[in-house]
């Protein structure tokens, strides 16, 4: 099962994923914006661009470690959203994807295209989609703690 699963990964490029909608705002929001944004997209980051270039992202977890410490309602997003941007080309792979998050301990990546224009975002829940959309029975019958064994296959 291993070897079919990284082939998986390794052979599916990060345009091949369903886009999901991207916030996207100017370095001058504020954060009480982007705070109404993320939570009437229900989404888990924003990302922030000068014109088409993209220049930061701002997510859930800089929420928690830099407002509560450094912003305000007004601070505009360019002051607290992440200005070292590690992005992905569309065309990469998902193995890629999974690498460089594991690597730099990042839960999502911008992407761009050919160009270097912002194309979107890939998280860890755009791959776990992805893994349960071609091995549904593995991951429905995994057990609900690592330790533990199944020795059959559960369901009716």
């Amino acid at each position: 099962m291993r070897s079919s699963i990284e082939s998986l990964l390794a052979s599916v490029k990060i345009d091949d994923l369903p886009r999901r909608t991207v916030c996207r705002v100017d370095r001058a929001t504020p954060l009480k914006e982007v705070y109404r944004l993320l939570d009437s997209e229900h989404s888990v980051a924003v990302l922030v661009a000068d014109r088409n270039h993209l220049v930061g992202i701002f997510t859930e977890r800089d929420i928690l470690y830099r407002t509560a410490l450094e912003g305000n309602l007004e601070t505009p997003i360019g002051d607290l959203m992440t200005r070292d941007l590690v992005t992905l080309k569309s065309d990469e792979r998902v193995s890629d994807a999974i690498r460089t998050m594991a690597e730099k301990g990042f839960r999502h990546i911008p992407v761009v295209d050919s160009e270097g224009e912002e194309a979107g975002l890939i998280g860890g829940r755009d791959i776990l989609r992805l893994l349960a959309e071609y091995y549904p029975e593995t991951l429905l019958n995994l057990p609900p703690r690592l330790d533990q064994k199944i020795t059959r296959a559960e369901g009716g």
